[in-house]
């Protein structure tokens, strides 16, 4: 760009639509310049601002004891950083994630935290049900005052706690019998799209599969009613929540009765779902991978289950190379995570 038409550039879109698609460190770079721009690059604004557009996903992995390091996976590359010194003296669970921050559970001291793994930031707060780690859900989400909250189910109820006011209150009225859920249900990692919260939860009786919504606004849950089963079908592999385009989206994966592995995938519209992709494992291929997630662009990107490798995908690559996946050995493992790489702050 000449330098003539960058200097008549408005000082608002440089801020708002050229540093806004800079990677997270050149960000940090950028806040040494002059004390004006560091105050803006500081802001809660650019912060969500920056997030919307950066799409530099990795996958956090975790070594706990004797270490306790950490290392990050790039998914445009496959390139894994050196392992770094956690911040922490303790042994680690990865519990939720979102815009960057990742909430930890500390097994040793008991507590919980926020944390960047980019700028190294945390902060740590207590939980009354801490021994509910393994056996409750979480969430991470944001709500419409733009303050993230981590919500916790347990036996005996919801609970919510706020970054902002730094404490903790519980859901009056969740709208569901969260015991009956928390009991007879394993719950695995949420899926934040628009203003919702989604869970999926699995049983070994009949009828396995439920999604559970949390509206993050009236904080009210709902067992969302399922698409049809797939039909001739005789055995089925495996479920997966994924937010697409705004739309929060179901893949089942299926034997059908000539044991060929199938899948469909739904969308939700409004309170029902519309199919939207089928496909057939016609060349005998099955990819196994524990981790699939979309880009905003509408890419998809997967982690393979045996190792920590990653394989770009574009939708027309399921027609003609068709994959399953094992979801739930990612989610027990909780030393592991995906996320995008930004500058968001631990702290309000």
């Amino acid at each position: 760009m000449p330098p003539r038409i960058l200097s008549q550039l408005p000082v608002e879109i440089i801020q708002s639509e050229v540093l806004a698609r800079l990677p997270a460190k050149s960000i940090g770079r950028f806040r040494c310049v002059c004390k004006a721009w560091n105050s803006f690059l500081s802001t809660l604004y650019f912060s969500r601002t920056h997030s919307h557009y950066n799409t530099n996903h990795k996958l956090l992995l975790l070594l706990n004891s004797p270490t306790r390091t950490f290392s990050t996976l790039d998914y445009h590359d496959s390139v894994t950083t050196r392992f770094r010194l956690l911040p922490f003296k303790d042994d680690v669970l990865i519990l939720a994630s979102l815009d960057g921050l990742v909430c930890v559970a500390l097994m040793k001291t008991r507590v919980l935290a926020f944390w960047n793994p980019l700028t190294g930031a945390y902060k740590k707060f207590h939980t009354s049900f801490f021994d509910d780690i393994r056996n409750g859900a979480f969430a991470l989400y944001i709500d419409s005052s733009n303050d993230y909250r981590l919500v916790h189910i347990v036996s005996v109820g919801a609970f919510i706690y706020s970054r902002r006011l730094d404490s903790w209150r519980k859901i009056i009225n969740p709208s569901l019998e969260i015991s009956h859920y928390i009991s007879n249900f394993k719950w695995f990692m949420a899926t934040f799209s628009g203003d919702k919260v989604y869970f999926k939860l699995k049983t070994r009786r009949e009828n396995p599969l439920r999604v559970i919504s949390f509206d993050v606004e009236s904080e009210k849950f709902m067992e969302i009613q399922l698409p049809p089963p797939p039909v001739p079908c005789d055995a089925r592999l495996g479920e997966h929540l994924v937010a697409l385009d705004g739309y929060i989206h179901l893949c089942v994966g299926f034997l059908d009765i000539s044991w060929n592995v199938k899948c469909d995938m739904w969308r939700m519209v409004d309170d029902g779902w519309i199919k939207v992709a089928a496909f057939s494992n016609t060349l005998g291929k099955q990819y196994k991978f524990r981790e699939i997630h979309t880009r905003r662009n509408g890419s998809w990107f997967a982690v393979w289950k045996d190792n920590n490798s990653v394989k770009n995908y574009g939708l027309e690559d399921l027609v003609k190379d068709f994959f399953y996946f094992i979801w739930e050995d990612f989610s027990d493992n909780k030393k592991e995570a995906v996320y995008n790489e930004t500058l968001v702050s631990p702290n309000p």
